[in-house]
């Protein structure tokens, strides 16, 4: 199924339809559904489309506080063994729903991720991690990837290797009651693997343009972390300008190179 086809969007008018036409923004136009879908069906609220399509996936983006009501979030959980739902709306005082009310209305049955860092929450003695939905979880290794590739285009089949790539490390796929999404604290380390998926992707899409990248994923990594940025900078100590050396005064030149006072004047 075409990821469009399988997305349906709620905004203030309701579903969007084709037929609301010059309320919907350029973005909106792709995701808006056949109005004949929908005739003798409500659709005017998000309740309503959720009990017509059960969806697996609630996604919440409207900065409305509160959007996701215990009515919604229940009917969700209703008809989906563990369903994802994700406000995403920030900071913190827009979002959609308290991880802790998803959690107590699921009974502990949500997969959770938020716009903007919450603390872990308990249900039934158990405690439950959030994980925060922050695209600097991907964003570095896919621009890592790029760079290093030399890609011409990124397409959108690296975009997808890229985000399996991020899937693949969710915590919660070992524990249950852990995050859905790994913590950006350990962003250097998803980033070599994200960076690997996009530059292999590029490479079979004939996109990459570097020479002699390495096949194997053992060997690809070590070559990813081996040409990575690493912020390590030279100790900093305030000197007096009366004695200090005229290299930590910038005088010491360099063939083809001005001192500061000759850059200066």
């Amino acid at each position: 199924m075409d990821h469009i086809d399988s997305l349906r969007c709620v905004d203030k008018p309701g579903l969007l339809l084709k037929s609301h036409d010059d309320k919907l923004t350029t973005a909106q136009i792709p995701y808006a559904r056949s109005d004949s879908e929908w005739d003798n069906k409500p659709h005017s609220d998000l309740l309503s489309v959720i009990k017509e399509v059960k969806p697996h996936v609630l996604i919440g983006t409207s900065t409305k506080p509160k959007a996701f009501t215990e009515e919604i979030v229940k009917e969700m959980a209703s008809h989906v063994d563990r369903p994802i739902i994700l406000p995403l709306s920030n900071p913190t005082r827009l979002h959609e729903a308290d991880p802790k009310d998803i959690n107590e209305w699921t009974k502990g049955k949500a997969l959770i991720a938020t716009g903007s860092p919450f603390p872990p929450v308990k249900y039934n003695g158990k405690e439950y991690e959030i994980a925060e939905c922050n695209n600097s979880t991907c964003f570095p290794g896919i621009g890592l990837g790029c760079v290093l590739s030399r890609t011409r285009l990124l397409s959108d089949k690296m975009l997808v290797a890229a985000v399996k790539a991020l899937a693949s490390q969710s915590p919660a796929l070992k524990d249950p009651d852990k995050g859905l999404l790994p913590d950006v604290v350990n962003v250097r380390e998803i980033s070599v693997h994200i960076a690997k998926a996009v530059i292999q992707q590029a490479v079979e899409e004939d996109l990459a343009q570097e020479k002699g990248i390495p096949k194997d994923d053992e060997t690809l990594e070590e070559w990813i972390r081996e040409q990575m940025w690493d912020p390590v900078y030279r100790p900093l100590r305030r000197v007096d300008m009366r004695t200090a050396s005229k290299h930590a005064k910038g005088e010491m030149k360099r063939a083809g190179s001005m001192s500061v006072e000759e850059a200066v004047w």
